[in-house]
């Protein structure tokens, strides 16, 4: 059977349960989405756990920025009954220790982030901006602050020290970046974790600074991350 027309079946059968599918709704357009991008023409047997880590680990983070823990627990939760409602595997408690823990943190830390980096955007359903940083966004959009270099890649957290200091650096270089973070978003990052974002040193100042979050992923993102460099 393709792919959509299960997916359609499941959905026939959790609208029994209203509560259920409330709270599945998001989760379930989700994992339509990704199957419309990147799957069209696959039936599901096809749907592997190589593609549901792809989902999950890659695909997930990078397109859907702006979810709360609480929505993201969701999400997984929704796309795992999904698998398993496939397959008819029984690894859903197996799956959610491995992914929705780690996803509620590090959707914290990425949210945790944001609002050191002055993101106007506070939330997408419905969407809600904060006008006072979405005008100094655009304000500042137009210039580059003088005597201040910017580096704009996928950073690998090396080192979380008590007191916010984080170092990052780039997957196979050497060269490694300073970060004072406040309380309590550095208590959110681990070791591994992936960061897709622009920062910037002005000059003389040993620290850099987040300029902009793009995406948070969890250390097993990588290899797929690879794929796309």
């Amino acid at each position: 059977m393709h792919i959509l027309e299960r997916v359609e079946n499941y959905v026939e059968e959790i609208k029994q349960k209203p509560y259920i599918y409330k709270i599945q709704k998001q989760g379930i357009e989700v994992f339509k989405n990704y199957i419309m991008a990147n799957c069209l023409e696959m039936r599901e047997e096809a749907f592997d756990k190589e593609e549901l880590n792809k989902l999950i680990l890659f695909w997930l983070p990078r397109n859907k920025k702006y979810l709360s823990e609480a929505e993201i627990y969701q999400v997984v939760y929704t796309i795992h009954d999904l698998f398993n409602y496939m397959h008819k595997e029984d690894e859903l408690s197996t799956i959610l220790e491995l992914y929705g823990e780690e996803y509620m943190r590090i959707y914290k830390a990425k949210n945790l982030l944001q609002k050191m980096t002055k993101d106007p955007v506070i939330s997408v359903d419905p969407i809600v901006i904060d006008l006072d940083k979405y005008r100094a966004r655009k304000k500042k959009s137009g210039y580059s602050e003088i005597a201040t270099t910017y580096e704009q890649a996928l950073f690998e957290v090396q080192e979380c020290k008590e007191g916010g200091q984080v170092i990052l650096n780039k997957p196979s270089h050497n060269k490694q970046y300073k970060l004072l973070l406040e309380y309590p978003a550095y208590k959110y990052l681990r070791k591994g974790d992936i960061i897709h974002a622009v920062i910037k040193r002005k000059l003389f100042y040993v620290y850099w600074e987040l300029e902009e979050i793009r995406a948070y992923y969890l250390p097993q993102a990588l290899e797929f991350l690879k794929l796309t460099t």
